[in-house]
């Protein structure tokens, strides 16, 4: 019995396990299968790869596309492109990639549920030629700088975009390490290494970099030589006076390396040094004299000379002088004198220097009294004895205060004070003449002065500008002086544009203005003369990867950049590679001789009517002819050529450019 039971037992387990199951299987979705494709179109820089996607049971997918890595097992984590539609079969253009490298490639698709990865792949991309280049022997080396570079021979079809040297105090330095930045293109170069420590082995390269990479050139080694400290010596002082000293020094040797700043510097402690008082004079070894000043009357000063290379400052023997006791010099001012409207004559009398020459002397003057040379003022001349100073400047009816000054070493004395009071303002009367004779860029004006005001008019003409209330600061003719009427020519102005003018008269009050007119000069008429520009050109390999294959395009342009017309364009599936015609045309290509992918090089042939888009013949003028070949999956080579659009025929052969040859650019006007 016991027997039967587990029996019926056993049985019951093993139908309950059959019914779990079944519902297991009931409830399970079967994934999608999915397949990466081997990646074919492989450049320096991109490839081709894609996926195959088998889903038998209908699973939903939301995106699919590939993803790659330098490692193996790429996640979408990695780089990765996207398709922009699910289907069952896709590709995908995997582009910025390294040249020469070795990446890993995995098709996937991912829903709400997560990420299926295909088959890994792997390619390596295309080794690109790079630039050939030398490394020039270091010269001028010092204890923390030399002189290098290079000379770059060939850019492998690629502009060089970067050179300079790099270097490091172990073999094999790259521009990780430190470099000179030196320029672009190809031919030879010159580099100036900083930074470097005495005493010290350096590993130089010459380096280029293109589109490609970076590349170099062989090493050479060097090595700065030990620090040695530059010799100098002070100069005793002389000419000490109660503000003024003359020292210097003289510098036996530099150290090794270029004397940069020189001079003498100053305290009243002990050990002077650039942080407190100095001169500059000047660089390099040898003698120099310093003229020391700012210092104070009978005061004891230290004094040394200092010079400084890229070893530092180093300093002279240290000397000691006193400054000289004041000593003031005795002046008086002349009483005022040809008192005129904005105008008056003064002067002084220096009876003594004080012990000191006199470098600057004259007067002084302000409204107020105590006037310094920080005021107004005149200079006249140097020394001891009478002067006389001219006074200009002056405002009419006004009170100014006048002393006389001297200056010498031990400062600025003034004379005693005196003043003067200006005549009252008499301003001239006139008025504008009515311009006539307008053309383009010229004008008929002038006026008629009635009254001088009591003062000879000594200055006259017309004055005008694109805004209202012209000023002599604006343009303005000069028309000779005194009253009466006269005739002014105005030129250079803007066609088509409103002027505002007044005539205006100057004497000693100053200048006065006559009525404001305006008037607008001439617009001249456009003309668009009808013709035909026949072009050609030999074109030749951008250094593309599939040359000699190449997409072509040329069309004109005005002389603002602004595209006219395309004139022919051959190009298919690459034509988003023409970038400075896509850019500048939008692909425009009305009326243009247009083709698929070239197969070969050759003579190109095209003509220009003279007409835009709409075929209307554009107004004369300057516009360029502009020519851009590929032959690769990036920006080939560009160029523009300037001609002139009119009546007179044009006949150009341009010098050959990057693959255009034998050029003939032939406009013939109608």
């Amino acid at each position: 019995m016991n027997s039967i039971k587990r029996k019926q037992f056993y049985n019951l387990l093993s139908a309950l396990a059959i019914l779990l199951f079944a519902a297991g299987c009931n409830s399970m979705q079967v994934s999608p299968s999915l397949t990466t494709i081997t990646a074919t179109n492989v450049t320096l820089t991109s490839a081709t790869s894609g996926g195959s996607i088998k889903n038998d049971a209908g699973v939903s997918v939301a995106s699919e596309g590939v993803c790659w890595s330098t490692s193996p097992s790429p996640t979408i984590n990695n780089n990765k492109v996207t398709g922009l539609t699910v289907t069952a079969d896709f590709s995908s253009d995997i582009t910025g990639l390294s040249a020469n490298t070795k990446y890993y490639v995995r098709a996937f698709i991912s829903n709400s549920d997560g990420v299926i990865y295909g088959n890994e792949v792997s390619f390596t991309t295309l080794q690109g030629e790079m630039p050939a280049l030398t490394t020039t022997t270091p010269t001028s080396i010092g204890t923390t700088t030399a002189t290098a570079g290079g000379n770059i021979t060939s850019d492998a079809g690629s502009a060089i975009t970067a050179r300079g040297v790099c270097w490091s105090t172990t073999p094999g330095p790259t521009i990780t390490n430190s470099k000179t930045t030196d320029g672009t293109g190809i031919g030879t170069f010159t580099s100036n290494l900083t930074g470097l420590s005495p005493n010290t082995s350096y590993y130089l390269r010459a380096y280029a970099t293109n589109a490609n990479g970076t590349v170099y050139g062989n090493e050479v080694a060097f090595i700065t030589p030990l620090t040695v400290m530059l010799s100098l010596t002070t100069t005793a002082p002389s000419g000490i006076a109660t503000t003024a000293a003359i020292a210097g020094g003289t510098i036996t040797s530099d150290g090794g390396s270029p004397i940069t700043a020189r001079g003498v510097c100053w305290s009243t402690t002990t050990g002077p040094t650039v942080s407190n008082s100095k001169t500059s004079d000047g660089t390099g070894t040898g003698t120099f004299t310093s003229t020391v000043t700012g210092l104070q009357a009978n005061t004891k000063y230290y004094l040394k000379a200092y010079a400084t290379n890229a070893n530092g400052t180093s300093y002279g023997n240290e000397v000691t002088f006193t400054t000289a006791q004041t000593a003031v010099l005795t002046l008086t001012t002349a009483t005022p004198s040809a008192i005129m409207l904005n105008t008056a004559t003064s002067g002084g009398n220096i009876t003594s220097d004080g012990g000191s020459a006199v470098t600057a002397r004259g007067v002084c003057w302000s409204t107020t009294s105590g006037p310094t040379v920080s005021n107004s003022k005149t200079s006249n001349g140097t020394g001891t004895g009478s002067f006389t100073s001219s006074i200009t400047g002056l405002l009419a009816g006004t009170t100014y205060y006048v002393r006389a000054y001297a200056t010498n070493a031990n400062g600025t004395s003034y004379g005693n004070e005196v003043s003067l009071t200006t005549t009252q303002t008499a301003i001239p009367i006139l008025s504008t003449t009515s311009p006539t004779a307008i053309t383009v860029s010229t004008a008929t004006a002038g006026g008629n002065i009635t009254s001088d005001g009591g003062s000879p008019v000594t200055a006259r003409g017309v004055c005008w500008n694109t805004s209202t209330s012209p000023t002599i600061n604006n343009s303005k003719t000069s028309d000779g002086s005194g009253t009466g009427s006269f005739t002014s020519s105005l030129t250079g102005l803007q066609s088509g544009t409103t002027y505002y003018l007044r005539a205006y008269a100057s004497n000693v009050s100053g200048t006065t203005y006559g009525n404001e007119l305006s008037f607008n000069t001439s617009t001249p008429t456009p003309t668009n003369t009808g013709g035909a520009l026949t072009i050609s050109a030999l074109t030749s390999s951008a250094g593309g990867s599939y040359s000699p294959r190449n997409i072509v395009a040329i069309w004109i342009e005005n002389s603002s950049g602004t595209f006219v017309k395309s004139l022919m364009v051959y190009a298919a599936a690459r034509i988003q590679y023409l970038t400075n015609w896509v850019s500048n045309s939008s692909k425009n290509v009305a009326n243009a001789t247009t083709g698929a992918t070239l197969s070969n090089h050759g003579t190109r042939t095209c003509s220009w009517d003279g007409t835009n888009v709409a075929g209307t013949v554009v107004t004369d003028g300057t516009y360029k002819v502009c020519m851009e070949l590929t032959d690769k999956n990036g920006t080939g080579n560009f160029s523009t050529f300037t001609f002139t659009k009119g009546p007179t025929a044009v006949s150009l052969t341009p010098t050959n450019v990057p693959s255009f040859s034998n050029i003939s650019i032939v406009w013939t006007p109608k």
